[in-house]
């Protein structure tokens, strides 16, 4: 139940946080928004202590950095999620050191699992906003 209401509290803000955006592109405001809510969903589902929340959260931003500049320039999918995989396994002892194997996989799970709230999210603002306007939604 604790879990329901925290994915529903999640959708709320995810909603709130994307309502006013009239283009596809995300303005900073709302990546911020965005991201505010991505470290609360990972600190919730990690169950971070203070001192754990300090270690991690910088290591963490690194790796997202890094997954990011793995992710970019490569236009062969193969090769870039390969590199992406490699950013992983690279962090995944890091990460261990500070949660445990355990509780690494649940961040990567957690990662997984915040993309596709978040993705529903926007599906259902844009077709709100379909709705709203009378015209039909845009092919994905």
């Amino acid at each position: 139940m604790k879990k329901l209401y925290m994915i529903g509290t999640f959708l709320f803000f995810a909603a709130i946080a994307i309502a006013q955006e009239p283009e596809p592109d995300l303005s900073d405001k709302k990546q911020q928004d965005i991201q505010a809510l991505k470290v609360a969903f990972i600190s919730k589902e990690l169950d971070l202590t203070p001192d754990e929340a300090q270690k991690f959260w910088p290591v963490y931003n690194q790796y997202e950095r890094d997954v990011d500049d793995a992710a970019k320039n490569n236009a062969d999918v193969i090769v870039k999620e390969q590199k992406v995989l490699d950013v992983k396994k690279k962090y995944q002892g890091q990460f261990g050191k500070i949660l445990g194997p355990q509780r690494v996989n649940r961040m990567f799970g957690a990662e997984g699992r915040f993309r596709k709230l978040l993705i529903k999210a926007l599906q259902r603002q844009q077709m709100k906003r379909a709705l709203r306007n009378n015209r039909p939604l845009r092919n994905q």
